[in-house]
């Protein structure tokens, strides 16, 4: 991660919901420099992708008051519209989604967008086929991102692109300096497979990383750090190794906890902590 503190990102579901100058208030005070945005599959954030001048203004000029930047989105819109689905409508949709969110980000200086590696969610059988949509309409994204100057990241989950090896193969299929991958190292830990042996496989194409703790087969946001199982220092120091120095994003959902403030706060200050450890003990 280089010799200097990486960017620490925040998703926005980690602060309680607000507008975007207090929620970057929030972010700042509690010592990040960079806020997730969210595209998931609710119609109410769907509906920030036919934003007009007005709001993307209005998210900008929040972002320059409190000196925040909007570096990446999690687009998880995909689990609603899934792009290996066999259903031709909703592949056109979610192909609509995904023009909508890279012209979006563009507009608000968004430079990484993290997809889902999902190719079906829950609504069919994951087959040979289903894959296959996915990776062909995986490569189409990569082309409109290529388009527009914006980087796509797939990120390993459970039940289909479970680690970074697995995701590695889609993105050399693909061959495009625009796709890239995006880990969750808890997500990883909560499958029953080492984080500290899959990051090696990204090398060189890890753009940002999700950090939050985790136990084993359990997919909570909201364990503090440090209460469960993931190896932090063996994390930072395999980042290290293998010379990544892109964000890290502190994935939590904190939107009803009254002490979100100290949840992030505390997120930070563990992170920060252990990377200085890794560091001293080279």
């Amino acid at each position: 991660m280089s010799g200097e503190m990486p960017v620490f990102g925040i998703y926005e579901k980690a602060v309680r919901p607000s507008s975007f100058e207090n929620m970057f208030q929030d972010a700042r005070e509690a010592g990040y420099q960079s806020f997730e945005f969210s595209i998931d599959a609710t119609d109410e954030r769907l509906k920030r992708l036919s934003w007009g001048k007005e709001e993307v203004e209005e998210v900008w000029k929040a972002a320059l008051a409190q000196n925040m930047k909007i570096l990446t989105m999690c687009l998880s819109g995909h689990k609603r519209f899934p792009l290996g689905s066999s259903d031709p409508e909703t592949i056109k949709t979610g192909m609509k989604i995904m023009e909508k969110a890279i012209e979006l980000c563009g507009r608000l200086g968004i430079r990484i967008i993290q997809l889902s590696g999902f190719d079906v969610y829950d609504q069919e059988e994951r087959t040979p086929e289903t894959r296959k949509r996915y990776v062909e309409n995986i490569y189409l994204s990569s082309r409109m991102a290529e388009r527009a100057c914006m980087m796509l990241a797939i990120e390993p989950v459970e039940g289909n692109l479970l680690a970074v090896r697995d995701t590695m193969e889609v993105v050399k299929e693909i061959d495009s300096h625009c796709l890239q991958i995006y880990p969750d190292v808890a997500n990883i830990n909560s499958l029953g497979i080492n984080p500290l042996e899959e990051l090696p496989w990204g090398k060189g194409h890890i753009a940002a990383v999700h950090m939050r703790d985790s136990l084993p087969g359990i997919y909570d946001a909201t364990i503090p750090f440090g209460s469960g199982y993931l190896d932090f220092e063996g994390v930072f120091r395999k980042l290290d190794e293998i010379g990544f120095c892109g964000p890290l994003v502190v994935e939590m959902w904190n939107t009803e906890r009254p002490e979100y403030q100290e949840a992030i706060r505390q997120a930070r200050e563990y992170m920060e902590l252990h990377i200085r450890k890794v560091r001293e003990n080279v």
